[in-house]
């Protein structure tokens, strides 16, 4: 199975763009897709379930027609490239007494989106009440409904992962021939949305957790391999409470640039990222050295990462234990995102912040 970016490596050797020439040169007038299909064959790019990768061959070869090493034949229509989402015909019903906590929700489940229904009622959802509608979402994709026995409460939509994130790619440790390689691996949630009139605590949370034992199955299922790595992006004033309840961890920022951003344009918003391992051997699975040696190390990373800050700081003389301790777990709260002001670092832990400033004025207290 060819992945990612190495189909558009592979066609862009000298000999096959030769190949490619003489395909289009050849009898027959192919529509793209058609042609796609033909390249495809000849040089095997299928997937893990024996099907063309149309798709990706078919932007590899576009990106190379617009490069002028070839001609494509013409697409089938132009209006095909404008498909608006399948919808109802009526918004969806609101969710009905709905309880305060998620321990009393009646039947909390997850519907697998397969039939033509189930599409409509979810992209209904999300056009009508998700910030970023639904789509185009890209890559290969899950989509589950939020069901209970008081109605839909939401939807949920896995896609491709972003093709590349500099504090992500720090934080696993791959180089670029390596994510390259593995990246299919690591798939993005695109999308959650629990309805605005759904008001009950640790719902989405539990939601996270019911998803992401349920999802690696279903994804396997669907594209005959695993994913091992989950990973979302989070506005910064959402706090992204539900994630890091659900064990999600935070490792950094993005660039404020979306997946199509090829001439540096910075027009999406700087998110926070937050990643969530399905395999606790990951790294290794993802092409990094076990004993990690090719991974650059962290701030909080090291031989006895839980303890560093102790053993840096513990015994500074402060003159007073609680002075020490406040200095170590300063020093281990700020390592987390090296650069960014404690206050955003704590997010709204209020007496860590005022026991900061309280130890920060004590260092800049003039003598006298």
């Amino acid at each position: 199975m060819q992945v990612q970016n190495q189909i558009k490596r592979t066609l862009s050797r000298t000999e096959n763009l030769e190949q490619i020439r003489q395909m289009l040169d050849g009898p027959g007038a192919l529509l793209r897709t058609g042609f796609a299909d033909d390249v495809c064959e000849r040089f095997g790019f299928f997937d893990a379930r024996g099907d063309k990768q149309r798709s990706t061959c078919l932007k590899a070869l576009r990106d190379l027609a617009k490069k002028g090493h070839f001609v494509l034949p013409p697409a089938a229509t132009t209006e095909s490239r404008k498909l608006t989402p399948r919808r109802l015909v009526e918004a969806v019903p609101a969710a009905e007494d709905v309880p305060a906590t998620a321990g009393a929700v009646q039947g909390l489940r997850l519907v697998l989106v397969e039939e033509e229904h189930q599409h409509r009622l979810w992209n209904e959802l999300m056009i009508r009440e998700h910030p970023r509608g639904a789509g185009p979402m890209v890559g290969r994709q899950i989509r589950y409904l939020i069901g209970s026995d008081h109605g839909w409460l939401g939807g949920i939509g896995f896609a491709a992962s972003a093709l590349q994130l500099r504090d992500r790619d720090c934080w696993i440790g791959w180089d670029v021939p390596t994510r390259r390689a593995h990246l299919h691996r690591v798939v993005g949630l695109s999308r959650l949305l629990i309805r605005n009139e759904v008001h009950c605590h640790n719902l989405a949370s539990r939601v996270l957790g019911l998803c992401l034992s349920q999802f690696p199955e279903d994804f396997e299922a669907r594209y005959n391999f695993r994913p091992w790595l989950v990973e979302t992006f989070v506005e910064p004033e959402y706090l992204g409470t539900c994630f890091r309840a659900a064990n999600w961890q935070g490792v950094g920022q993005t660039q404020g640039r979306g997946r199509q951003d090829r001439d540096r344009a910075m027009g999406e918003s700087v998110k926070e990222i937050y990643v969530y391992p399905l395999e606790p051997s990951f790294r290794t699975l993802l092409g990094v050295p076990p004993d990690d040696s090719g991974r650059a190390l962290a701030f909080d990373d090291g031989i006895e990462a839980n303890n560093w800050a102790v053993a840096e700081f513990g015994g500074a003389p402060l003159g007073d234990t609680r002075l020490s301790q406040r200095l170590v777990n300063s020093a281990a709260t700020a390592a987390t995102q090296p650069g960014r002001a404690f206050c955003g670092i704590a997010k709204g832990d209020w007496p860590a912040v005022k026991g900061y400033l309280r130890l920060s004025s004590t260092f800049h207290r003039p003598n006298t």
